[in-house]
């Protein structure tokens, strides 16, 4: 990756320049996308979503928006104070730092901060990876794979807080399991990353339990705690 950052004015881009060349504000368009008949999908959640088809490759585009009650006053501005303290910026830097681990995360493509006096707009680009499903998709899962599912989620959850990766939202819809059962995760807006500290995992644990008790089916409702077990005695190995 070479990382590369486009200050202008009243926006500023960081991107990798391996993948894209000097990219202005129309990369983070949907309606450029399309009207390039280059949309593949797009979803609505803490954040708008698309999924692109782009000249570099399959991407995922997310706007940044706010939730709670400060979503009433805006939805997608936040308070101005720098560039590099921006949430697209901060997720796209430690998205390049954990790709550049090893570490299984979406390669971060661009972020985008719109700014003006104290106010800001954002969004990022990430590589789409390929050939996966939320784990909030495929609950409670096949019962012939669901051991290797859930212990995979543990070790996987557990390589990042190893790492000193905290993530800020970690629930069933951000964990991505591809057809061999290999676990990503992804949206990393407002994660931490504390190198050469181990985080203590009991919130985002707490969170995940939370979130699969949501969505979990409620006529298999007795799988989910040995589902658990397995995820947890997987974690702590």
């Amino acid at each position: 990756m070479r990382q590369v950052v486009n200050q202008q004015r009243s926006f500023s881009i960081a991107f990798d320049a391996d993948l894209v060349d000097s990219p202005g504000v129309e990369l983070f368009s949907p309606e450029l996308w399309r009207a390039r008949r280059s949309l593949d999908g797009e979803a609505v959640g803490r954040g708008s979503t698309w999924f692109v088809n782009a000249p570099f490759g399959p991407v995922v585009l997310r706007e940044y928006l706010r939730g709670g009650w400060v979503a009433k006053i805006s939805r997608q501005s936040y308070f101005f104070t720098t560039v590099a303290r921006s949430r697209p910026f901060r997720e796209f830097d430690i998205l390049a730092t954990l790709s550049a681990q090893g570490l299984p995360v979406p390669q971060p493509v661009a972020a985008l901060c719109e700014h003006g006096g104290l106010m800001s707009t954002g969004s990022i680009i990430t590589m789409r990876i390929a050939h996966t499903r939320t784990l909030a998709d495929i609950l409670p899962g096949d019962p012939q794979q669901g051991s290797d599912v859930w212990e995979n989620v543990g070790r996987c959850i557990r390589q990042f807080h190893r790492a000193g990766v905290w993530h800020a939202d970690l629930n069933a819809r951000n964990i991505l399991l591809d057809g061999e059962m290999k676990v990503y995760l992804i949206d990393f807006d407002r994660a931490r990353l504390m190198t050469g500290t181990e985080v203590n995992g009991k919130r985002n644990l707490d969170r995940l339990k939370r979130s699969l008790e949501k969505l979990w089916p409620a006529n298999q409702h007795t799988l989910l705690q040995p589902a658990w077990n397995r995820l947890r005695a997987a974690y702590h190995v």
